[in-house]
């Protein structure tokens, strides 16, 4: 069995080598690594998950006009900051008329630590941002300018890690640093009853022409609606705030593979202003290929999801959520290319309600699930038996929950046995069980970014540690 959550690495080829010899030996140590865990962690004949958007992306890049431009020629031919910031409080009123916003101060005040934490590292740093949560089950978030960004509780409910809902906020900001209100105002010049008011907003026009076309543009839903390149732009901008703001950027590829799902799945969740965005595979392949290119690496580091993150879903009615088994987070390669990876069946993962009823027993204060994984030590196919890495501290430990009864794993460390892990949190890779087999006793294993794992074997008594490997 095999479990892996939000801070998941691939291993890079070395500098040292040609592109081709660069690819082909960080493929094939990979493959090998794929390989050992699936013979390790044996114990479910299920087919392993591959993802096929993981695969690099070939082709030009579409953000490479985006990184052309600098502040000063995407603010040409924009609204003064003035005129910017009394239209978008002017929207700002016609919006709370229409909506009703959650005022839970917890959640709001949440919310505006993650806006903040990417607005700050962006390209308009200096303008005033302020963030509002939307009392709304349907998956939307928008601008109208002005550092005024909305995010649906929908979209809160439905995200599955922090990460993942600052790169949304990342995305409005991005609508921000590329002066797309005045393009939006632009467009509103060509259609029928606005051409007055937004012509004379466009050339310095009074408060009353503000009032009118907030309340036009919010009523008909212009205000909302940007061109694709706007939204591509924004993806761009989103990326780098994301990545310069300390969190992995992968999460932004994780957040358009939940677009896409829910688009097949509950196609009526997500707003009708999503029929002006790019298709969401587009959208990942864009992003992974600017990964890929100029930020590498990135989407193998820094922060994913966070404690606060999960407390504030509960708040918002959210139960049960998973630690995420991603098996294939890693994966550059087809099903056909590695030995089967095992993957956990949905009635065994592991929730973060779970991992806190464990702490509790276990009497562990202020620690974090990493990686969890259920299963049978003696190999049935349902079990009880839970293995979890965790952070306490700034430090990493592992335990187990054999039958109810909780075994902390200890390592031997210069001839005295610790509970500390030599890891950092963002280093544990997986948790595993392989299950007792003919000649062998059950076994648990914590494995790390760099293919070293730490066993234990069960004794039926206890747990004793056997050394790690690679």
């Amino acid at each position: 069995m095999l479990a892996r959550d939000l801070k998941s690495k691939r291993k890079q080829g070395a500098p040292a080598l040609d592109a081709g010899q660069a690819d082909g030996k960080s493929r094939l140590t990979r493959i090998m690594a794929l390989a050992t865990a699936a013979l390790l962690l044996t114990g479910f004949a299920l087919p392993p998950t591959w993802a096929s958007d993981r695969t690099r992306p070939a082709g030009p890049n579409p953000y490479d006009k985006f990184r052309r431009m600098d502040d000063q020629s995407r603010s040409r031919g924009a609204l003064p900051l003035r005129d910017e910031l009394a239209f978008a409080e002017m929207a700002h009123q016609e919006i709370a008329k229409r909506f009703r916003f959650v005022n839970d101060r917890v959640i709001v005040e949440y919310v505006n630590r993650v806006g903040q934490r990417v607005a700050e590292v962006s390209g308009r740093p200096d303008l005033t941002y302020q963030f509002y949560v939307v009392q709304n089950d349907q998956i939307n978030a928008f601008t109208p300018g002005g550092g005024r960004i909305y995010i649906h509780t929908g979209l809160l409910k439905q995200a599955t890690t922090e990460g993942q809902v600052a790169a949304v906020l990342a995305h409005e900001v991005g609508h921000n640093v590329g002066y797309h209100l005045s393009a939006t105002l632009r467009r509103a010049q060509t259609t029928g009853l606005l051409v007055g008011i937004a012509g004379a907003i466009l050339g310095n026009g009074a408060a009353g022409s503000l009032a009118q076309l907030g309340i036009a543009l919010v009523a008909n839903g212009t205000l909302f609606r940007r061109s694709r390149d706007q939204e591509r732009e924004a993806d761009f901008l989103g990326l780098y705030d994301l990545h310069n703001a300390g969190y992995n950027t992968d999460e932004m590829n994780n957040m358009f593979r939940l677009l896409g799902s829910l688009m097949q799945r509950s196609p009526g969740a997500l707003d009708k202003i999503f029929a002006s965005h790019p298709p969401p595979d587009e959208r990942l392949q864009n992003t992974q290929r600017e990964i890929l290119q100029h930020l590498p690496g990135s989407d193998r580091r820094g922060t994913r999801t966070t404690q606060e993150f999960i407390n504030i879903q509960r708040r918002l009615g959210v139960a049960n959520r998973a630690l995420p088994p991603t098996p294939d987070d890693e994966a550059d390669a087809s099903p056909s290319d590695v030995a089967s990876a095992p993957t956990a069946p949905r009635g065994n993962e592991v929730t973060y309600d779970d991992a806190e009823e464990i702490f509790s027993r276990a009497r562990l204060e202020n620690a974090t699930p990493l990686r969890a994984v259920r299963g049978d030590l003696l190999g049935g196919s349902v079990g009880t038996d839970t293995v979890i890495a965790y952070e306490q501290n700034g430090r990493v430990g592992a335990l187990a929950d054999i039958g109810g009864r909780i075994y902390q794993l200890q390592i031997e460390d210069r001839g005295l046995m610790t509970r500390a892990l030599p890891l950092e949190p963002e280093d544990v890779s997986a948790v595993g069980i392989a299950p007792v087999a003919r000649g062998r006793r059950a076994q648990v294993v914590v494995v790390s970014q760099q293919q070293l794992s730490y066993v234990w074997e069960w004794t039926g008594r206890g747990f004793r540690y056997l050394g790690s490997r690679r």
